[in-house]
């Protein structure tokens, strides 16, 4: 069974550290980055927790040393329920980690629209204009269309996320 902490302000990464010095499992879960960040960039490096000030951890049956977790540093309380620490089934956080591992497996598909398809722009200053698809191009998530505008072709570069096929 798991139990839950109630940590400080970006203290999850740390009493996780403390923790696991002291044989007790943690698990404080972050979501993915998103598409098209550098690895090692600032953005890539910022925790994206599910839960953040929390932290889940688990512990022996025998495990007596309550004080310890309860006065590690970044702690603020244990949650409790009936007047003692509260329980999360383990088939919680095992369904918590599948559905955040599907997620980074669900991602669209690099290549969804072919050279000559009906596209619209859904944001932008293009928002709502209908284009055609030309190609993908080697940055990530960037794709080439040609919209008509004043009156004749323009090809203009686009992310992927913001056009959707129309037909």
């Amino acid at each position: 069974m798991w139990h839950v902490l109630h940590v400080s302000p970006n203290c999850e990464t740390q009493v996780s550290k403390l923790l696991a010095l002291l044989e007790v499992e943690c698990y404080a879960p972050q979501f993915a980055a998103p598409p098209r960040t550098k690895p090692g960039s600032v953005r890539d490096r910022r925790a994206r927790w599910v839960f953040p000030g929390y932290v889940f951890f688990k512990i022996a049956e025998s495990f007596s040393r309550w004080d310890t977790i309860r006065w590690a540093p970044g702690v603020r309380r244990i949650l409790q329920q009936d007047d003692a620490p509260g329980v999360v089934a383990d088939e919680v956080v095992e369904h918590l980690r599948g559905r955040l591992q599907d997620q980074v497996l669900a991602q669209a598909p690099l290549h969804r629209f072919r050279p000559g398809q009906a596209v619209a722009i859904e944001r932008g200053p293009l928002a709502m204009v209908d284009a055609i698809f030309r190609r993908h191009l080697p940055a990530s998530q960037r794709v080439e269309i040609l919209v008509h505008l004043l009156g004749r072709p323009l090809t203009v570069s686009v992310d992927s996320a913001i056009l959707r096929p129309t037909g």
